[in-house]
């Protein structure tokens, strides 16, 4: 019986996305109190041991003002600095944006990063030990090589304030195995690289709109031709692209490949890698099929030794059973989804 390739392994093993609080412009009006450290607590009462928090720095922090951080935010970050220490619980700081289909990284974000990076690693290089950096959330529409110089700067910036906590980076192409195949062999024994994985797109992103999906549903994984749906009447390209790519790219051996390449990654760079994305949207596809989907994913990951933080907590990939008002948030533990939480090789709290 052959042996599985393991990669090196991350401080951390397990964690979710907390996404929606800290991602949009009205933040500090609506949603600067929607997580708190009590969220932090059940997220380790479900065997997390890391929280990635996306932060769209680029809503809050404008030129004009020399691309401060506004003080409710500062507020909020020092409060995790010391919620991870408490609790023992990595926090990842990540640099968000805007990923719809139709955005576009510009290389004009260098100067957001430059100054928003320059700020954190000067508050938190004395802080908890537990705060990780993400440079940034998958850059995309951007050439590969504009895009390594990029992220080779801010890297120098960052280590030369700080050299004590973990900087995550990613490469270009939405944080492909590709982008990431192509960044620079960094020099920094802190240093973990990162990739995302929705595969295949056509299955765990049927039905979303901000991808032009809408009228993709029914889509099975693994592929299965007699199960397939019709393609849809006067179908648009992308509703074409899902339907001829995925016989291929819907099979179980596919997915697999992906990740046995991760973990050859991790070893010819020396260094950990890690999935700071993975999920299923609910929008199109029901639970026992999400569940199969992550624990498949789930299982090879753990069993290639590759720490993860699933996409999301409460939002529409997530694993609460969803409230029938938008913004009414879910209750722990009354609402989560048990047959997710499990295949998430997560633990389900005793009430």
């Amino acid at each position: 019986m052959s042996t599985i390739a393991r990669a090196l392994p991350a401080p951390f093993q397990k964690g979710v996305n907390f996404t929606i609080w800290l991602e949009w412009g009205t933040v500090e009006k609506n949603f600067s109190e929607m997580f708190g450290k009590k969220d932090f607590e059940n997220a380790k009462a479900l065997g997390c041991d890391v929280i990635r928090i996306p932060i769209h720095f680029e809503n809050f922090c404008k030129e004009e003002d020399g691309f401060q951080i506004p003080k409710f935010l500062i507020d909020i970050l020092d409060n995790i600095a010391e919620w991870s220490e408490e609790l023992e619980m990595y926090a990842i700081i990540d640099f968000h944006n805007l990923c719809t289909v139709d955005s576009f990284t510009s290389p004009s974000v260098e100067g957001t990063l430059m100054a928003v990076w320059k700020q954190l690693a000067t508050r938190y290089r004395d802080k908890s030990k537990y705060l990780i950096y993400e440079i940034m959330n998958e850059p995309h529409g951007i050439e590969i090589p504009v895009w390594n110089g990029i992220i080779s700067r801010v890297h120098e910036l960052v280590r030369s304030i700080d050299d004590k906590h973990y900087i995550i980076v990613g490469g270009a192409d939405w944080n492909s195995f590709t982008g990431m195949k192509a960044l620079p062999k960094f020099q920094d024994d802190k240093l973990i690289y990162t990739f995302h994985f929705y595969d295949p797109h056509t299955f765990t992103h049927q039905g979303a709109n901000w991808c032009h999906m809408e009228r993709v549903r029914g889509i099975p994984f693994p592929y299965d031709p007699e199960k397939m749906p019709p393609l849809p009447e006067n179908p648009t390209d992308i509703e074409k692209q899902c339907f001829e790519q995925y016989p291929e790219k819907g099979t179980l051996d596919a997915v697999v490949r992906f990740f046995d390449d991760y973990v050859a990654f991790s070893l010819e760079r020396n260094a950990p890698i890690y999935c700071g994305e993975f999920g299923c949207s609910m929008a199109a596809v029901d639970t026992p099929e999400r569940a199969k989907w992550y624990k498949i994913v789930t299982d090879l990951l753990d069993e290639r030794g590759i720490s993860r933080t699933s996409w999301d907590y409460y939002g529409g990939f997530g694993i609460f059973n969803p409230k029938p008002g938008r913004f009414e948030r879910p209750q722990f533990p009354d609402d989560l989804n048990t047959e997710i939480v499990d295949a998430l090789g997560l633990v389900i709290p005793t009430k």
